[in-house]
């Protein structure tokens, strides 16, 4: 057997993505009594939503899953970043538009 010099190894640096961050969401009690209408958006890549009333809407990636907790026994219907927050949700996750077309029609329906 042959002995080979001593190479140094390169050493490349990762990166490592950072979770995803779910912004703060605007407060509801100013709207509350003056019954302001929510505003969704539903297009094919993204998801924009927020009252009537505000001059910029929340945008998200129109990704949806409806997931069931596992401690409140609670089923969960998550979108946007907040699918991306849980860890059971993302297997579960779909997304409702294959490109213009509806496709997965009870992502958008609601859990009972």
């Amino acid at each position: 057997m042959t002995s080979t010099p001593d190479v140094p190894l390169a050493i490349f640096p990762l990166t490592i993505p950072s979770q995803p961050s779910i912004p703060p969401t605007l407060s509801y009690e100013p709207h509350r009594s003056a019954h302001t209408p929510l505003v969704i958006d539903n297009g094919s890549t993204s998801l924009r939503f927020g009252f009537a009333t505000s001059t910029t809407p929340q945008v998200a990636p129109n990704i949806v899953s409806k997931y069931k907790e596992r401690k409140a026994g609670k089923q969960l219907l998550l979108f946007g970043e907040a699918v991306d927050a849980e860890g059971g949700a993302r297997s579960q996750a779909k997304t409702p538009w294959e490109g213009d077309v509806l496709l997965n029609f009870d992502a958008l329906v609601s859990p009972d």
